[in-house]
């Protein structure tokens, strides 16, 4: 990685100056795009009408708060918040760009506290996001507050270890998951954010919300990937080996490294029989009508 270069998941107030795109900006991007028939299903399974509002929490890019905003049109409205005012000028150029994006504000927000007034939004949605947030219980206790009494909190997850599966070599997946591991449980952040997808039911009931249910989807891609595809896979794998690099041999960063070039014959994009599949999860539970009871 180049000295000026900021480490994959660093976040605003967490190493990434307030001017900057996370690293991995690229790669989501390029996942929004290349699994935007598959992700818009997930948006249209959410409990939504026209009218309702929304709250996008940690809204990046604004592709979500856009998706958002077509199921609310033409009366409801969304609000997408995010910590890092470089992401907001790319969600607000998108929005411009957009027909829902009359339907759409972008303001900054942090999750330890966010400018709503209790009880304010009919739904609110967190994507790819929670687990990468301070504190993820406080944080869904704070969504919990801003939604209505018999509103919805949406979180969209995976589980970092087991998001994707790839045809790659047993032995070496084994390895660098290993590695993976180890570095993760070396973090400053207590590991278990990274698990938040499999215990999501549980921090909701923690947080105050009831009646939680999981929905799961799996995105799957064959060779010959499209370009977004193998963008996601290269920045994937670039994420992988900066967190394992320092737990693997100089042997097994070598076939890391050959599965990542375009270039090798090894490479995973040069196998015709290439193919991924995501997993997401997600979860939605609802606020208790009887909320003030519920906080007592």
């Amino acid at each position: 990685m180049a000295a000026n270069q900021p480490a994959f998941g660093q976040e605003v107030g967490a190493g990434l100056a307030s001017e900057e795109l996370p690293a991995y900006a690229p790669m989501l991007a390029a996942y929004h795009r290349a699994c935007a028939r598959e992700l818009r299903q997930i948006i249209a399974d959410l409990p939504l009408r026209s009218g309702d509002r929304v709250l996008d929490l940690a809204c990046g890019d604004g592709t979500y708060s856009l998706w958002l905003a077509e199921r609310v049109a033409p009366t409801g409205s969304v609000i997408g918040v995010d910590i890092a005012p470089a992401y907001l000028d790319v969600a607000r150029r998108q929005a411009a760009a957009s027909p829902y994006g009359q339907f759409v504000r972008f303001q900054i927000g942090d999750v330890r506290g966010l400018p709503f007034a209790d009880d304010e939004f009919d739904l609110v949605w967190c994507a790819h996001s929670l687990y990468s947030l301070p504190d993820p219980l406080a944080a869904l206790r704070e969504m919990r507050r801003v939604t209505r009494p018999g509103g919805v909190v949406a979180v969209l997850e995976n589980d970092t270890l087991h998001h994707l599966l790839l045809p790659w070599p047993p032995d070496l997946e084994l390895a660098v998951r290993a590695a993976q591991l180890r570095a993760l449980d070396q973090a400053a952040a207590p590991t278990a954010r990274f698990y938040i997808g499999r215990f999501l039911c549980h921090a909701f009931g923690a947080a105050g919300l009831e009646r939680c249910r999981i929905a799961t989807y799996t995105i799957e891609r064959h060779a010959p990937l499209s370009a977004d595809e193998q963008l996601f896979l290269l920045h994937y794998l670039r994420d992988l080996r900066e967190r394992a690099a320092e737990h693997l041999d100089a042997t097994q960063l070598q076939r890391l490294d050959r599965l990542r070039d375009p270039a090798a014959e090894e490479s995973l994009l040069a196998d015709p029989h290439l193919f991924l599949a995501h997993l997401e999860i997600v979860a939605l539970g609802r606020k208790p009508q009887a909320a003030a009871a519920a906080q007592a």
